[in-house]
């Protein structure tokens, strides 16, 4: 993969945080089930959904196990989600297959976070972020909207910091070699 590729990649996850800083703020003033609301939500997630596959475009090979894995599982629950919520715009229904895209992306975004925080690849404060406002995001039903915004600022910061980071070509990092404090 180019280097510009996942550049782009990158950029496309931060806008995704902005949009989705935008139906989490849309969701606490004029309520959830509102079509801007899940079409933000459905938009937001896809461009998260590109993040994931920019993280092991860049990462992969230095994340290992934990974050490769979670950036194919999140990016997999990212779609489900954003699917779920089209069919709740269109038909009122899809509760199931948001309820089991929240899973995979709740899943995938917590283990990116520990390999970014575990392979210090990116300032460790954004892997901390990233799994504060994963955990956060869990109580959007129960609790309160707000509580999804820490996952939209991870997302921002974490695709920003993507799009500016200049790796070399091809998967970042030799796979065999000694990356983190954890290993």
């Amino acid at each position: 993969m180019s280097k510009l590729r996942c550049q782009r990649a990158g950029l496309v996850a931060a806008v995704g945080g902005v949009v989705w800083l935008a139906w989490v703020v849309g969701a606490g003033l004029v309520g959830r089930q509102r079509t801007p609301v899940l079409l933000g939500v459905a938009v937001s997630t896809l461009a998260i959904v590109v993040g994931h596959y920019a993280v092991e475009s860049f990462y992969g090979a230095r994340m290992k196990r934990p974050g490769t894995a979670g950036a194919w599982i999140g990016a997999l629950g990212g779609v489900v989600f954003a699917v779920g919520q089209l069919v709740r715009l269109a038909s009122g229904g899809g509760d199931a297959i948001i309820g089991i895209g929240v899973l995979a992306l709740v899943s995938g975004s917590l283990l990116v976070s520990v390999g970014l925080v575990r392979t210090r690849i990116q300032p460790p404060w954004l892997g901390v972020l990233l799994f504060v406002g994963t955990l956060a995001f869990l109580g959007f039903n129960e609790i309160s909207p707000w509580t999804a915004l820490g996952y939209g600022l991870a997302w921002v910061a974490l695709g920003q910091d993507l799009y500016r980071y200049d790796p070399p070509d091809g998967r970042f990092g030799d796979a065999s070699g000694d990356y983190g404090w954890l290993s």
